[in-house]
């Protein structure tokens, strides 16, 4: 479901819409509340919430380029948020998540306050879910109280910050799907030899299996045991082709564009 919903981001235009991601069996009934569409620096995605799941989403786009991301990042840090110490983030996920962040955390406050009982969840597929992860965070420090409503499902997402960073992801002990297809190699940068780190849950989608991870930041028994000759981009694009597969049935026509939103996602 949170796969339909990060993969939705991909379809928003200016006068966004989520659907028709959000006329599938397990989204349907979700009314978008807010979006956002920045050029420079990049942050598109939108917030949702459904009546019939009791569920809030904030979902972040990745980028429109992924090989050409790859291939021309900078990976230098900076410290933030100020109040972990020590903490270090990716300067370019940060100041695309900070040109959107005052009126994208004022209107999830907004609604956690309007929904008390709703389950609260970032999603985002590849630099969306980087900036998924830093709203939460943020959102988490302006509004403590809701930490046991908030849970994180990413897709494809890089590493964000240093150990410190991930060692204070793993403290907030919130649910946590960091979910990796395959031999993707988005997963695997910025490289651990300047200094970044995921943090734990790691869901690794290996031949079919869904193998949960523990809360080992990078399990050699998961998608950090494979050969850096295998990671590749092309998975970084199925993230459709695993568990979470679309259904269909009951969806209207109009809304049965599976295959443009596989490509998207």
């Amino acid at each position: 479901m949170f796969a339909q919903y990060a993969g939705a981001s991909y379809k928003l235009k200016q006068d966004l819409n989520c659907a028709p991601s959000c006329l599938f069996p397990k989204t349907i009934e979700t009314v978008v509340d807010y979006t956002w569409y920045n050029n420079l620096p990049a942050s598109v995605g939108y917030i949702s919430h459904n009546d019939r799941t009791g569920v809030i989403v904030v979902s972040f786009r990745g980028s429109a380029d992924t090989q050409d991301w790859v291939q021309n990042s900078e990976f230098i840090m900076d410290p933030w948020p100020e109040h972990i110490p020590g903490s270090m983030v990716h300067h370019g996920f940060l100041t695309a998540y900070k040109s959107v962040s005052e009126t994208v955390t004022a209107r999830i406050t907004r609604l956690i306050r309007l929904y008390p009982n709703y389950k609260l969840v970032f999603t985002g597929h590849s630099l969306g879910g980087a900036e998924a992860v830093l709203c939460a965070v943020d959102v988490l420090r302006m509004v403590p109280e809701v930490k046991s409503r908030v849970h994180i499902y990413t897709y494809g997402m890089p590493r964000i910050g240093n150990n410190a960073w991930a060692d204070s992801i793993d403290a907030l002990g919130i649910p946590i799907y960091r979910v990796v297809y395959e031999s993707d190699l988005v997963p695997h940068i910025p490289f651990q030899w300047l200094g970044y780190q995921h943090f734990s849950q790691e869901v690794w989608i290996h031949k079919n299996q869904t193998h949960f991870c523990g809360m080992e930041q990078e399990s050699l028994l998961c998608s950090a045991g494979t050969s850096y000759l295998d990671y590749n981009i092309k998975d970084h694009s199925q993230y459709s082709a695993a568990d979470w597969k679309f259904t269909l049935q009951g969806v209207p026509e109009t809304a049965r564009d599976g295959e443009l939103y596989q490509n998207n996602l």
